[in-house]
């Protein structure tokens, strides 16, 4: 299921942008001349540029020397890997598209989807896969302040559904809220409302039997992811596919993951590196010109206020990271897109010691 349409609308806005630009050359020869002498200037200095694998793609925000050498092994390790496995499209989306169908009509797999929104997303993998998916938020916004790498704290709270403009899009997406939960729209979605701090536990307690198949984290913070994770650890099974939808913000979601599978020792392989979920939102708008609308007012916020200004404001540390230390594939990857690239799938092979703890627990009793 594609749901790319505002990133389509972009490269048509970079393709426009560049025809306007090799126009302007045609007929001014000193602006080719100009435009070339930079380029060559900047090809040079990319050569002399000392700071290769020292920042994250997310624009290029975080210098990873901060870090001790076992993490920065990681995560260099870890984008080497991942600039293998690039893909246009949503991560979630793309691993949902290729869930194995469950072996028994009755199986017990479950798919959890932590920090939903709106719910789109919880449905649009029921949509793909025809499943029942568990959708999980509080419905009334972070339960922690969010740092943001080295850029912004985002306040604990945000993202609530009380907030205008939460409200705005319910209605022009068509999403009505009965007692604070979104609803299901005909899909076999159930949301549980509540910290996951309160609800995971007690959710899979009621399903002692049931493995996770797929594991959706867009709750953004360190605590909440690696809290969800050591809660979900005894039902991951060899096969489990995670998907981390902040994954390159390395103080959060990645910070997690990685203490979490050196703590038990686990084996996994990335799969896919793409888009965020939250572009896709926009897809489901109702009326087709409220949809244009919002299309253009998310790439003008992106390019000019969000993360994607670093691509041109030269007065910032992150244009220069980006332009001189970013592989040359990196540079079209994000260039190429109306909106974060930071989310990343893997899928668990082996269990380490959550197998040798379960094969414990198994003799005890």
């Amino acid at each position: 299921m594609d749901r790319t349409n505002l990133h389509r609308i972009w490269k048509a806005i970079l393709i426009g942008i560049i025809l306007v630009v090799a126009m302007a050359c045609y007929f001014v020869p000193v602006l080719l001349v100009t435009i070339g002498l930079l380029l060559l200037l900047l090809l040079c200095a990319r050569f002399a540029y000392q700071g290769r694998d020292r920042y994250i793609p997310n624009l290029y925000a975080r210098d990873i020397r901060v870090y001790d050498d076992d993490y920065r092994t990681f995560i260099v390790r870890t984008l080497s890997d991942l600039r293998k496995r690039r893909i246009h499209g949503h991560t979630l989306l793309w691993e949902t598209s290729r869930l194995a169908t469950p072996c028994h009509p009755d199986s017990d797999e479950l798919l959890l989807d932590l920090g939903v929104w709106i719910g789109w997303s919880t449905r649009l993998i029921s949509d793909i896969c025809g499943r029942t998916v568990y959708g999980f938020d509080t419905f009334s916004g972070l339960v922690e302040d969010w740092r943001v790498d080295d850029q912004t704290v985002i306040k604990r709270g945000t993202f609530s559904l009380s907030e205008p403009f939460a409200q705005r899009f319910l209605r022009d997406t068509g999403v009505t809220l009965h007692e604070g939960l979104p609803a299901a729209l005909g899909r076999p979605v159930q949301f549980v409302r509540g910290s996951t701090y309160d609800t995971l536990a007690p959710f899979l307690a009621a399903r002692p039997d049931a493995s996770i198949r797929l594991f959706h984290m867009d709750l953004d913070t360190y605590e909440s992811c690696l809290h969800a994770l050591e809660t979900c650890k005894d039902r991951f099974i060899e096969g489990s596919i995670l998907v981390f939808d902040e994954y390159l913000v390395t103080n959060g979601e990645m910070r997690a993951f990685y203490e979490f599978q050196r703590k038990y020792e686990l084996e996994w392989r990335y799969r896919a590196w793409g888009l965020e979920i939250w572009e896709m939102n926009i897809e489901m708008v109702t009326a087709p010109w409220k949809r244009v609308a919002y299309y253009i007012v998310a790439i003008a916020l992106y390019w000019l206020l969000g993360d994607g200004r670093y691509a041109w404001a030269c007065f910032s540390r992150r244009f220069w990271r980006f332009w001189l230390s970013a592989p040359l594939g990196d540079i079209f990857f994000m260039l190429g897109a109306a909106g974060q690239r930071k989310s990343v799938s893997l899928e668990i092979t082996g269990l380490g010691k959550l197998e040798r703890i379960r094969r414990g627990d198994q003799r005890s009793d």
